[in-house]
C-alpha cells in the first residue's frame, strides 16, 4: 500500500476521520517545505583554470594569429576545406558530413542524451494519475466465524478517482541531477561535433591522397614513355653497331622497373575511392566513375589563421566534451550528497467509491456520500545504511578528480597536436621549395643527357641514371605537395575548425518531441 492509500483509508478500509481538513494541512506543509527550495547541497561547478601561452611557439611564416576581419576568421573556421579552392573537394566533404553513418550514430546518441535530460527534469514536477476499478469479492465465512446465511459474503466495489504525488526537491538532489544531465548532453553534443570534424578531415585527406596518387601515376607513365623512347634509340643503335646487347638489356630493365611501379599506384587510387565512397555512406565503388579521372592536386592556402592557444577551449570538440563531463561529474556529487537528507513527498488523492454502482454519482447538492479525498506530506529519512551513502559520495568525488585530470590532459594534448601540426606545415612548406628546385634541376639534366645520347656524345648509363633521378625527383615533389596539403588538414583538425557545420540535430519541441529529422535533406 502506497503512502497515499494509507492516508486515504482508515481501519477497515473506511475514510480517515478528519480527512476533509487534510488539504489545508497539505498546503501549509507545502508552503513551509518549498520555502527551503533554494537549498542545493554539493559543490558548485567552477571550470579549472588552465595556464596557456599567448601565442603558439611553432608558428611559422604564413601562419598568422588571426585574419584581417572576424568574418574571414569565422569563414575559415567553419568551412576550412573551401580554402583549397577545389569544388569537388568541397562537395565531397559537405556531402560526407550529411550522409556519413558515423555522424548519424552521433546524432542519434545526442537525441538519446536529450531525452535522458528531459527524463531527469520530469522529476521536478508532480506525477498525476487517474484510474477506475470494478471489484467483485467474497469474504471467507470461516475467517469471519459467523453462521451461514447471517452475512452476505459476496459484494462489489466501484471506484473512480485520481492520485497525485510530488517529491519535493528540498535539498537540490534532483536539480543537481538536472545539472549533471544537461552537462552530459552538452558533452555528447561536443562529441558529435568531434565526429563531424573527423569525417570532414578524413574525407579531405583521402581526396588529397587520391589526387596525389593519380599525379604520381602520371609521373610514372611519363617516365615509362621516356624510358621506352630511350630503349628504342638504344635498339636502333645496336642494329647500326653503335650499342651492345648489354646496353639494350639495361634500357629494357629500366622500362620494366618503372612499369612495375604502376600497378601499386593504381591499387592505391582505387582504395582511396573506396574510402571516399564509404565516408559518404555509399558502397565502395559508387564514386569510381566520378573520381577515377585524374585532376590537379589542390594546394593549401598560403596564409592560415591559427588563432591563439586559448581559442582551443572553445573550438576543440574533445576539450569541450571533457569540460562538460567534468561539470556533469561535479553535479553528481550533489546528487549523492542529497541522499544523506530526508525525502519529502506531498500526496493527494480524491475520487468516488461505492458498493453499488447506482450510488457512485448520487449526491444531494451538499455533498456526495461516495466521495473521498486525502492529502498530506510523507517524510522518509534513512538513518543507517552501513556507510552506503557516504561511499556513494566518495565515488562521486573520485569521478570528479578523474574527470578533472582527463580535462587537463585533453587540453595539453590539444595544445601539443596544434604545435606539432604547425611545425609539420612549416617544415613541409620548406621541403616543398627544395623539392621544386630538385625536380627542375633533374628535369634539365635528363633533357641534356637524352640529347647528348642521341648525338652519341654521352654514354647510356649516364642517361639512364639521369632519367631515374628525374623520376625520383618528380615522385618526391608530388609526395611533398600531398604532405603539405595533408599536414594543413591536420592543422585545421587540431585547431578544431569546421565543427560549426555540424549544427544539424533539431531541437526538442515544447512537448519533448523532436522537430524535423536528424539529418538535413
Amino acid at each position: 500500500m502506497t503512502p497515499i492509500e494509507a492516508l486515504r483509508t482508515g481501519p477497515g478500509g473506511g475514510r480517515t476521520p478528519g480527512s476533509r481538513r487534510l488539504p489545508a494541512v497539505a498546503l501549509l506543509s507545502l508552503g513551509a517545505v518549498t520555502s527551503l527550495g533554494g537549498c542545493m547541497v554539493g559543490p558548485d561547478y567552477v571550470r579549472p583554470a588552465m595556464t596557456m601561452p599567448e601565442t603558439y611557439r611553432e608558428r611559422g611564416p604564413g601562419q598568422v594569429p588571426a585574419m584581417e576581419s572576424a568574418a574571414d576568421a569565422a569563414a575559415e573556421e567553419t568551412r576550412w576545406w573551401r580554402r583549397f579552392e577545389d569544388p569537388r573537394l568541397t562537395s565531397l566533404v559537405e556531402e560526407a558530413v550529411r550522409a556519413n553513418n558515423g555522424v548519424a550514430v552521433a546524432e542519434a546518441r545526442l537525441r538519446e542524451a536529450r531525452a535522458g535530460r528531459r527524463m531527469v527534469q520530469s522529476l521536478l514536477y508532480p506525477r498525476v494519475g487517474v484510474g477506475a476499478s470494478v471489484l467483485g469479492f467474497r469474504a471467507s465465512q470461516a475467517a469471519l466465524d459467523v453462521p451461514e446465511g447471517m452475512l452476505d459474503l459476496d459484494d462489489h466495489l466501484f471506484q473512480v478517482g485520481f492520485d497525485a504525488s510530488w517529491v519535493l526537491d528540498v535539498f537540490g538532489g534532483v536539480r543537481r541531477g538536472v545539472e549533471s544531465a544537461e552537462a552530459g548532453e552538452q558533452a555528447v553534443d561536443a562529441l558529435r561535433r568531434g565526429v563531424v570534424l573527423m569525417v570532414a578531415s578524413d574525407t579531405a585527406r583521402a581526396y588529397l591522397e587520391l589526387r596525389g596518387v593519380q599525379h604520381q601515376l602520371e609521373v610514372a607513365r611519363r617516365t615509362l614513355e621516356e624510358q621506352r623512347q630511350t630503349l628504342a634509340i638504344t635498339e636502333d643503335k645496336r642494329r647500326n653497331g653503335l650499342a651492345s646487347d648489354l646496353e639494350v638489356a639495361r634500357a629494357r630493365t629500366e622500362v620494366e622497373s618503372t612499369a612495375a611501379e604502376i600497378p601499386p599506384l593504381q591499387q592505391a587510387g582505387r582504395q582511396y575511392i573506396h574510402v571516399l565512397s564509404t565516408l559518404l555512406g555509399l558502397e565502395p565503388t559508387a564514386l569510381a566513375s566520378e573520381l577515377e579521372a585524374p585532376m590537379p592536386l589542390p594546394g593549401p592556402p598560403s596564409r592560415l589563421a591559427v588563432g591563439i592557444p586559448s581559442d582551443l577551449l572553445r573550438r576543440r570538440p574533445d576539450v569541450q566534451a571533457a569540460e562538460r563531463l567534468l561539470a556533469s561529474a561535479t553535479a553528481g556529487v550533489g546528487v549523492a550528497t542529497a541522499e544523506l537528507f530526508p525525502k519529502v513527498v506531498l500526496g493527494v488523492g480524491a475520487g468516488l467509491a461505492s458498493r453499488d454502482a447506482g450510488d457512485l454519482f448520487n449526491g444531494d447538492g451538499t455533498g456526495n456520500p461516495s466521495d473521498y479525498h486525502v492529502a498530506g506530506p510523507v517524510i522518509n529519512w534513512t538513518l543507517f545504511d552501513g556507510g552506503r551513502r557516504r561511499s556513494g559520495i566518495e565515488i562521486a568525488e573520485a569521478r570528479v578528480e578523474a574527470a578533472k585530470a582527463s580535462y587537463q590532459d585533453t587540453v595539453l594534448r590539444a595544445f601539443r597536436e596544434v604545435e606539432s601540426a604547425l611545425v609539420a606545415v612549416d617544415r613541409a612548406r620548406a621541403r616543398l621549395a627544395d623539392l621544386e628546385r630538385l625536380s627542375a634541376s633533374a628535369r634539365e639534366c635528363t633533357d641534356i643527357a637524352r640529347g647528348d645520347y642521341r648525338r652519341g656524345i654521352l654514354d647510356q648509363l649516364t642517361v639512364l641514371d639521369a632519367q631515374r633521378q628525374s623520376n625520383r625527383a618528380d615522385m618526391l615533389l608530388t609526395q611533398g605537395r600531398v604532405a603539405l596539403s595533408v599536414h594543413t588538414v591536420s592543422l585545421y583538425k587540431a585547431l578544431g575548425g569546421g565543427w560549426e557545420v555540424a549544427e544539424r540535430v533539431p531541437a526538442a519541441g515544447p512537448d519533448g518531441e523532436v522537430l524535423g529529422k536528424g539529418r538535413n535533406p
